[in-house]
């Protein structure tokens, strides 16, 4: 038949000269045992990684081979709740990179141990007990400043490989494609991340930046479509998570500590987009100044992480 593709026909080298890629057309049928599985209920799948220490624990799910685009105002604390995310991952048995070109490692790790002590001075002890704990969990990328679109790739490729790696933050697109202006190459890169996310089963956290709103005026939470530059970062990514926090209450909690505001959260995170998950929407949070973590309520307790060492 003329619009067969028979997989014996294709110069694979010629296509990969033309386009740059892999070509990876494929039968039908190759799929079989896949599909099957897809639908073979006698067994139960194993879950992705998620964010148990947040009520977006049973709402997002963090696949292999996908992007979430984090995104929000600069300032409002997304490398902070990234950052936790990161530890939950961790827990998991996750294997983590934390790739931050705005912040020295001993400054992402300070943040961290504050996170998993739930205190703003962990004990010495503690400290030496979470460096054991993170090996085979957590690498960090050594490098602050810019880097190009093309050693990032490499540095994700090279941490799948040589790592074993499953979960990549990219702190932030910034530091990597400088200039809104450069949409180019934001488009680019945008894609090379996906593709490499596909083509490696890591999970990349791209951490990117909102446009000012008009007047400066950050009472109301960004959209996907306040993303500082291209609109192929949100139109390619997974999934599409804003953070926004409320300075507003903490500016009148500063000025009076029985104000009204109290009772509202301190945080909005808002899931945009979730390709192949089921929620959308937005959860408020708390958040607990001496751990640096997010919370649910106001109330409970912060508990420390329990550092297993199995």
């Amino acid at each position: 038949m003329a619009n067969q593709i028979d997989l014996d026909d294709i110069d694979y080298e010629r296509y990969e000269r033309d386009t740059e890629c892999r070509a990876k057309v494929r039968r039908a049928s190759l799929f079989a045992d896949d599909l099957k599985a897809k639908f073979d209920r006698s067994t139960e799948r194993p879950k992705a990684a998620h964010m148990f220490s947040t009520s977006l624990r049973d709402k997002l799910r963090f696949r292999p081979g996908e992007v979430t685009c984090w995104t929000g105002y600069s300032k409002h604390k997304k490398s902070i709740f990234t950052g936790q995310l990161a530890l939950d991952l961790c827990v998991q048995r996750e294997r983590v990179l934390m790739a931050s070109f705005e912040m020295y490692p001993t400054d992402t790790l300070g943040r961290m141990a504050q996170q998993v002590f739930a205190c703003d001075t962990p004990a010495q002890a503690s400290l030496d007990r979470f460096s054991k704990w993170t090996d085979d969990r957590l690498w960090l990328f050594d490098h602050v400043g810019r880097i190009n679109p093309a050693q990032c790739i490499a540095v994700c490729r090279y941490f799948a490989e040589h790592c074993g790696g499953t979960q990549i933050f990219i702190d932030s697109m910034m530091m990597v494609v400088a200039t809104e202006d450069k949409m180019d190459e934001q488009k680019q890169f945008a894609t090379d991340i996906v593709r490499t996310a596909q083509e490696t089963k890591l999970h990349i956290h791209l951490i990117t930046h909102c446009r000012k709103p008009m007047g400066g005026d950050e009472s109301k939470p960004p959209t996907k479509y306040d993303v500082r530059g291209s609109a192929a970062i949100t139109d390619q990514a997974q999934n599409i998570v804003t953070v926004w926090f409320n300075k507003a209450k903490k500016a009148a909690l500063e000025k009076d500590p029985n104000s009204p505001e109290a009772d509202k959260p301190d945080a909005a995170v808002t899931v945009e987009g979730q390709r192949n998950g089921a929620f959308e929407g937005r959860l408020g949070l708390w958040f607990h100044e001496p751990s640096l973590r997010f919370v649910d309520d106001r109330i409970s307790a912060v508990e420390p992480y329990r550092l297993s060492m199995d």
